[in-house]
């Protein structure tokens, strides 16, 4: 085998491996982008770790409502990135830095986005700002394509101590990091 052949034969073989190469990367990095697109479970998971570290938190899961750590999807994020920029909001109940006494246990919402690079898990962003809202028990969250909406009861002007009645709906939307009321 003379000189040019051996060097035709190096080049289509260099040519193929690299071609292998790529289609492993490519594949690889296909099941990455898909192993960590987020939802609603992943969301709840991060924030109930989150809630744990700054506020204090009921002794049973029974003193607990219904709705604790309920997650809804906000906005979907980028499906050809593996739902890159997927934003959640969790509901959960707690005292935020465990103040203590009546009243300290309150509503919260946690947003959890799916941002940074598309292989890396969700994260709690605490940037996002929500509006005073009177509520005092969450009867349902929704959420799709930016928007928020909240249900629940509060007090009215006749009501009991620890029996609210009075029905309250919020709808929100995200505008530049803050859920507005609609």
């Amino acid at each position: 085998m003379d000189f040019t052949r051996l060097h035709c034969f190096m080049h289509i073989f260099n040519q193929e491996i690299s071609m292998k190469k790529s289609v492993a990367f490519l594949s690889f990095a296909a099941i990455a982008i898909n192993a960590y697109a987020a939802d609603e479970r992943d969301a709840s998971r991060i924030a109930k770790k989150y809630s744990e570290v700054v506020a204090c938190q009921l002794e049973g899961i029974g003193d607990y409502q219904k709705n604790q750590y309920k997650a809804v999807k906000v906005n979907s994020g980028e499906a050809d990135l593996g739902g890159l920029g997927a934003i959640f909001v969790v509901y959960w109940e707690g005292d935020v830095g465990c103040a203590g006494g009546s009243g300290t246990i309150v509503p919260n919402f946690t947003v959890v986005e799916h941002s940074g690079f598309s292989s890396a898990a969700p994260v709690v962003r605490t940037d996002y700002k929500f509006p005073e809202m009177d509520l005092v028990r969450l009867t349902s969250i929704s959420g799709k394509n930016g928007q928020l909406l909240v249900k629940g009861i509060t007090y009215g002007p006749k009501d009991q101590q620890n029996a609210p009645t009075k029905v309250v709906s919020y709808s929100l939307k995200i505008v530049n990091n803050e859920f507005v009321k609609q």
